[in-house]
């Protein structure tokens, strides 16, 4: 019997498994819940388990063919879980999608990773018998630096994604949608910081100066992957919008000046200035720009696409963009025009941008809505 921390307290031992099992409750809670975004939140669920696993694996005691020794061996193809899990944690809460085809091709390392370590848990006696090391140091060098690159390039890829999320929550107001970022740009720090960790650890041990002072080490290690567990639990806990999506509207708008008489006349300005004058087909348009051309405050704008349109600003000019894309489309233009092209009239600033909103909303792409039109044009007419 190994114990993985030795020479570490025995009562830090069992604060850490408390931390871990903390951390599995969470995670099933995450995983059932009913509530709010349920994909993000299982993908939360999966970023935590794999952290409570490196609590598990480093406190547990290690027996030959133990399940502590399988799960000290299937960790280390754990960490190409963690990338996967907060970028599409951070993808379903900011409000995109990912089919099923796009989920599977990034587990897919995991997935194999998973596999290659089971089939090395079984054939551990033979690894053993080998007296050449160069081979398996040569062959752990390349691992790591593996799960190093998936892991770093996962994070960079994220934090674009909520850059990207972060421009657009410039040109809204939506309490929710604030929580939510601030909560993806903690959870993104906090995960480069543990990024950092891992990157550190294996540099030490590929060099050998981890084995120098691996208590040390494993400690500090475990310590700020407890941090991470508990502040998870803790933010979902204190500020239960991030996992059920939930924000009190009551009083939202008890200060307001905004009296009926005065949001009826607000609402005649807006659908005037949208349907009179298309301003949605600005591109790069935005709240304060919209809340002066009718003449109020941004804040006042808000609150009218709030409770007369039950919508945000972002939703609710693309939504007419995406309207005057489709009667578009329906008159025929695409026969001398683009899809791109379009997307652009139609107020967008990219064609990606475009077919996501598009979609969103109608629930198919614009090929697709074009080929639908065709085709019911063919079965009214004949041609």
């Amino acid at each position: 019997m190994i114990p993985i921390l030795a020479g570490i307290n025995l009562d830090i031992q069992m604060a850490l498994l408390f931390i871990a099992i903390l951390g599995l409750v969470w995670a099933y809670f995450l995983f059932t819940h009913r509530r709010g975004n349920l994909i993000a939140n299982r993908f939360l669920a999966v970023l935590i388990s794999v952290l409570a696993a490196f609590l598990l694996r480093r406190t547990a005691n290690i027996e030959e063919g133990s399940f502590s020794l399988y799960l000290y061996f299937v960790s280390h193809g754990f960490i190409f879980l963690i990338g996967p899990s907060i970028f599409f944690h951070i993808t379903y809460l900011i409000g995109e999608k990912a089919s099923l085809v796009r989920l599977i091709k990034h587990f897919t390392a995991a997935i194999l990773a998973i596999v290659l370590m089971t089939i090395l848990f079984f054939l551990r006696d033979r690894i053993d018998k080998i007296e050449d090391h160069t081979v398996l140091k040569i062959t752990s060098i390349i691992f790591i630096s593996l799960q190093v690159i998936h892991l770093l390039g996962y994070l960079i890829y994220s934090g674009k994604l909520v850059t990207s999320y972060a421009k657009k929550c410039e040109s809204y107001y939506s309490t929710l949608s604030r929580i939510n970022l601030r909560w993806v740009k903690q959870l993104l720090w906090t995960t480069s910081i543990l990024g950092a960790a891992i990157f550190g650890m294996h540099v030490l041990i590929i060099s050998g100066g981890y084995y120098e002072i691996n208590n040390t080490v494993d400690f500090l290690f475990l310590l700020l992957i407890s941090i991470i567990i508990a502040s998870i639990v803790y933010k979902s806990w204190r500020q239960p919008e991030i996992v059920s999506g939930l924000y009190e509207e009551t009083g939202k708008y008890k200060n307001s000046p905004l009296s009926d008489a005065d949001s009826n006349e607000l609402k005649e300005k807006l659908e005037h200035l949208l349907v009179q004058e298309k301003a949605y087909l600005t591109q790069e348009l935005n709240l304060n720009q919209l809340a002066e051309l009718i003449g109020t405050q941004s804040y006042l704008l808000s609150q009218l696409l709030n409770e007369k349109y039950g919508e945000n600003f972002f939703n609710f000019i693309n939504g007419h963009r995406i309207n005057f894309a489709m009667q578009k489309i329906q008159e025929g233009h695409l026969s001398s025009r683009t899809l791109e092209a379009i997307a652009y009239e139609s107020g967008f600033n990219s064609k990606s941008t475009f077919n996501r909103a598009f979609k969103k909303k109608v629930g198919c792409s614009p090929k697709e809505f074009y080929k639908s039109v065709k085709a019911q044009s063919i079965n009214e007419n004949g041609y």
